[in-house]
């Protein structure tokens, strides 16, 4: 008896999970362009300037108000000179979002959190301090997971705008991990 109970169960799952899917949109692919605001060691090491975005993404709709968003993002800081200290960074992120719809459907606010992948890339360049070292350059790379979460609004099919918290971290030639954080405001546009 119990295992008959518990294939009733499992043909109800999937007729719920199939009539739900049914509800669900197809993948769409989409853009977006967003404006990164460092916090911590990142809002240091680039004196405070802003950065610039742009990513790709395809959702998924699983129907309900759930939906995943792989998405790919370049983020680029331009050049702070601090003194003669000069740092520039670049992020190349690669991730997935789970985006909820309170209202049931792919549309209104929405919250989202998110896993990645970032590869960061900081140049540095010091001035020289005779006569104790000459003026020198360093380029680091590193790779280290992040998080994200936040919140969007769709302001209809195709159109949405976004406020999220990156966090992640960057390598350097010392034991010291600096972190990569920053408020990101941006654009979402789905094809």
């Amino acid at each position: 008896m119990p295992r008959n109970l518990h294939l009733v169960a499992l043909c109800a799952a999937a007729l719920g999970f199939g009539s739900m899917a049914a509800k669900a949109e197809e993948p769409r692919f989409g853009l977006q362009l967003h404006a990164n605001f460092p916090t911590g060691d990142l809002k240091t090491a680039v004196d405070s300037k802003p950065g610039a975005g742009l990513g790709a993404h395809v959702t998924f709709d699983l129907g309900g108000g759930h939906l995943l968003r792989p998405r790919l993002d370049g983020v680029f800081f331009p050049e702070s000179d601090l003194h003669g200290f000069k740092t520039k960074a670049s992020d190349l992120s690669l991730g997935v979002d789970y985006l909820y719809f309170p209202g049931g459907k792919p549309e209104g606010l929405y919250l989202t959190a998110g896993l990645g992948l970032h590869r960061w890339k900081v140049d540095t360049t010091t001035p020289a301090q005779p006569p104790l070292w000459p003026a020198g350059s360093d380029s680091q790379t590193s790779s280290r997971f992040g998080y994200s979460a936040g919140l969007g609004y769709n302001f209809n099919r195709s159109v949405g705008s976004e406020l999220r918290y990156t966090s992640s971290h960057y390598a350097n030639r010392t034991a010291w991990d600096p972190s990569a954080n920053a408020v990101q405001a941006g654009v979402t546009y789905r094809f």
